[in-house]
């Protein structure tokens, strides 16, 4: 093996990588904006959803992918220095980091915007099926996926109100932040006990897909033989829980960081720059194929994605449309992005729609909504990043 002792010393920045959650962070809002758009019947019909939902949705996985990475490196620099790992103090640091502003979107989704002037809108968008001829298959009241979203289970929520009905509830993009928390607090745990780096990673993805093939077994053949509905729907939900749990992405992005720092052999014989080109048109070409296949195809983005990075850390070169300070300050609040834009989407839409800007021109109308949308957002999330946020960081 070939270590990479500076990196294993401790703290070590790695270029490009915050300006790079700025670019992934944009085609996200894409996605939701034409979602939106869908959802109240604009431009869009039922056969061009796919078009534009795999373009963010792609980036999405990476974005596990790029945390399985970098709290990967955290916890093993800390178990390399010091035979263990403190995980009160990782829960901590990801509690400050994590719980204030997912906690203060839960109240503006929850609270804020069923309540203000636009509620109707607002109304008109979630716990209402996709597709009109879904009827609901049980009367499930909000206050369940309310309370599942505060004990840090929205994608569980998420996935109950996705099987019963086929719709979206408030603050539907949480459910990725409920992803994250559960890998947070049982990575360090596992981390703990690891003895091989490679053989625990082994173990790891052999253990999601015994679990995910278990489940899906088990929901056709209890489906086949008790003919139980709340049975049925119940297993239904937990194999699509497991599937968005998407715990390969982190695998994949910990296989990584075990390249980066222990076997630079591989790094400096097979991390090229014509795998990287590759790799990324191989990416292009997946956010565009509208192609989403539920195994291998998500593996392969997220493989595709980590050769990049790679490839990056490799050359050690900055560029300036990833670390150029201001594209780097808007990948620093990306997270706040995240939770805002959303509610962005939907108040720049209610506008335009008031308006009726959509019916006397759609080309206006996407202008009107992506810039205001863009500048809604970020200038939310640099606001609450400065005035909220850091005060949170700071305690760390």
């Amino acid at each position: 093996m070939n270590r990479n002792e500076k990196v294993l010393q401790g703290r070590h920045y790695f270029p490009n990588l915050i300006g790079l959650r700025f670019w992934m962070a944009l085609t996200v809002i894409y996605r939701h904006i034409e979602e939106v758009k869908f959802m109240r019947h604009i431009q869009h019909d039922d056969k061009s959803i796919a078009m534009f939902h795999s373009v963010g949705f792609y980036p999405m996985l990476m974005f596990f992918a790029l945390s399985g990475f970098l709290i990967t490196y955290q916890l093993e620099v800390e178990k390399v220095k010091s035979s263990t790992i403190n995980v009160l103090h990782f829960y901590k640091n990801r509690a400050l980091r994590i719980l204030p502003l997912f906690y203060l979107s839960i109240f503006i989704y929850w609270v804020v915007l069923p309540y203000s002037p636009i509620a109707d809108y607002y109304n008109s968008v979630f716990f209402k099926p996709w597709f009109s001829n879904i009827e609901p298959l049980y009367d499930i009241p909000k206050w369940i996926f309310l309370i599942l979203s505060m004990v840090l289970l929205p994608h569980l929520a998420y996935m109950i109100s996705l099987m019963n009905d086929r719709s979206w509830m408030y603050g539907v993009q949480h459910w990725s932040v409920g992803v994250e928390e559960i890998f947070y607090i049982f990575w360090p745990l596992l981390w703990r006990k690891m003895t091989n780096f490679k053989h625990f990673i082994i173990k790891c993805f052999a253990a999601y897909y015994i679990v995910l093939f278990g489940s899906a077994l088990l929901h056709f053949g209890l489906k086949k033989l008790f003919h139980i509905e709340w049975v049925s729907h119940a297993t239904i939900v937990w194999v699509y829980f497991v599937i968005f749990s998407n715990a390969f992405c982190f695998f994949i992005g910990a296989i990584a960081i075990y390249i980066y720092l222990y076997r630079m052999d591989i790094m400096e014989k097979y991390i090229t720059g014509r795998l990287a080109f590759i790799s990324f048109v191989l990416i292009i070409i997946g956010m565009l194929s509208s192609f989403e296949f539920p195994i291998i195809i998500k593996e392969l983005m997220c493989t595709w994605y980590m050769i990049c990075i790679l490839y990056l850390l490799k050359t050690g070169k900055s560029y300036a449309i990833f670390e150029h300070p201001f594209i780097v300050y808007l990948g620093k609040i990306t997270y706040a992005v995240y939770l805002v834009h959303f509610a962005a989407i939907l108040v720049v839409m209610y506008i335009l729609e008031h308006f009726h800007i959509h019916e006397k021109s759609l080309w206006l109308f996407n202008v009107l909504q992506y810039g205001g949308t863009l500048l809604l957002t970020f200038s939310v999330s640099a606001f609450l990043y400065e005035f909220y946020e850091k005060k949170f960081l700071a305690m760390r």
